[in-house]
């Protein structure tokens, strides 16, 4: 089992560290334990409860969330089974399950070493409620999809087009009916328009929506634009031009939070 785990690993482009710490950790892990809860790891109706049981097995001796990673990662290796017995390209699980290095590597941006803090929300990618499609994420919700921008999204109006255009043909195949897209997100809220250029892609990615509600008091911008939380605007890094624009922005009374948005396609 650990070699498939480490196998997977690899296929998902975890760096090598952290691929020797998940094979130290292995041992301290009893996985006649857990098994039962990675089952239902993969099941949308059951993937809450599994991971709040796996939580409460690893509370207090797991600091940088390495036992949760092996846990979505043998959930993955069955998520990997279910995607192909619906036909769902392999390419699409590894772009779809990358999520856990992807986390990992934001880990080690905001807090200077790799771990893993995000179980809560990668889940979703294990049991068939999130995917990635080219360049964006797609959440089924109830009778809509909820799109999700990654961290190391291209959004070029090609890939955009791209992910849309592949959206509306997937997910109809999976047998999802939707009425609309929509997505709330700090990179939809108008503030952006007096900060950023005119050929910025955060704008091009906007002009697809009708936003239709604002919500002034999110600070989740911080933790994308800034990969952390700040309760002093004076503390805001300046290592981009966007983090310097926005934080003098905001120390001039500015307003900045989250967006929702109506996809207008």
């Amino acid at each position: 089992m650990l070699h498939e785990i480490l196998s997977l690993s690899q296929e998902l482009d975890f760096p090598q560290e952290m691929v020797d710490v998940i094979a130290k950790t292995w041992p301290g892990i009893t996985y006649e334990e857990i098994q039962p809860h990675i089952d239902n790891l993969t099941n949308p109706e059951t993937v809450q409860q599994a991971h709040d049981a796996l939580a409460a097995i690893f509370a207090g001796d797991d600091d940088m969330g390495y036992k949760s990673l092996i846990s979505q990662l043998l959930a993955a290796l069955q998520t990997r089974q279910i995607f192909a017995q619906k036909g769902i390209p392999d390419d699409i699980f590894l772009a779809t399950v990358k999520c856990l290095s992807r986390f990992s590597g934001e880990h080690l941006v905001s807090f200077g070493h790799y771990g893993f803090n995000r179980s809560w929300w990668s889940y979703r990618y294990l049991c068939g409620i999130n995917y990635r499609l080219g360049a964006l994420e797609f959440e089924i919700a109830d009778r809509a999809l909820s799109v999700h921008i990654p961290s190391d999204a291209v959004m070029t109006e090609d890939n955009l087009v791209k992910s849309y255009a592949w959206a509306a043909e997937f997910f109809p195949r999976l047998g999802v009916e939707y009425d609309q897209i929509y997505c709330t997100t700090w990179l939809l809220y108008p503030t952006l328009q007096q900060i950023l250029p005119p050929t910025s892609r955060i704008l091009n990615f906007q002009k697809d929506y009708e936003v239709t509600k604002l919500h002034p008091e999110s600070k989740g911008y911080q933790r994308w634009v800034y990969k952390n939380e700040y309760p002093d605007f004076d503390q805001l890094p300046e290592g981009t031009s966007l983090q310097r624009d926005l934080k003098k922005w905001l120390l001039a009374g500015g307003e900045m939070g989250d967006a929702h948005g109506i996809y207008k396609h």
